[in-house]
């Protein structure tokens, strides 16, 4: 009988243990979303790990020159755009080659954003900075061309002064606002 007793106090007492732990209530996470103190943001738990995942804040000037502008909505890879508007505006089809062939903080993977991530930008646009939010260009309509055609003749824009997505005519001269995906 001596032996047995021992072994249902021992597993009592493990009992005790986990249930202890159990009870116990981890550290609360912070919100999504929430900045840091070193600067970086809450993302939630991470889909591969089930860890926290902290990402650089959007607007974060990275060491290579390029900006953090958040998450492609498209490839769910880190989104950096360039720090500058191009300087000249451009119809859809140079908008495209501009971008394709851009060489800037020694990357050349450089693309038109997706729709996607062209809202990606504009949530973000504040903390970016640099964007022209008038609305206007050259006394025309201020849109950022996006890579979504729309036909032959069109593709989307998002003017940044409010958010409005129209689609352009692909002749028409607009701005560009370059991003790369890793």
């Amino acid at each position: 009988m001596g032996p047995r007793a021992i072994l249902i106090r021992a597993t009592s007492l493990v009992l005790i243990v986990a249930a202890s732990l159990s009870v116990r209530a981890a550290d609360p996470l912070p919100e999504i979303g929430a900045e840091m103190p070193d600067g970086t943001v809450y993302a939630g738990l991470s889909m591969d790990t089930g860890k926290p995942l902290f990402v650089p804040a959007p607007g974060r000037r990275m060491p290579d020159g390029t900006v953090y502008a958040g998450i492609s909505p498209d490839s769910d890879k880190a989104l950096y755009t360039t720090p500058q508007d191009a300087s000249l505006v451009f119809s859809w089809l140079s908008a495209q080659k501009y971008c394709r062939t851009l060489s800037a903080s020694r990357r050349r993977d450089w693309h038109l954003p997706t729709l996607g991530e062209l809202a990606v930008l504009f949530i973000n646009r504040a903390s970016i900075g640099s964007f022209n939010e008038t609305g206007y260009v050259n006394n025309g309509p201020g849109y950022y061309w996006s890579s979504v055609e729309i036909g032959d003749a069109s593709a989307w824009g998002q003017r940044f002064n409010d958010g409005y997505h129209e689609d352009l005519n692909k002749a028409q001269d607009s701005l560009v606002r370059c991003v790369r995906s890793s």
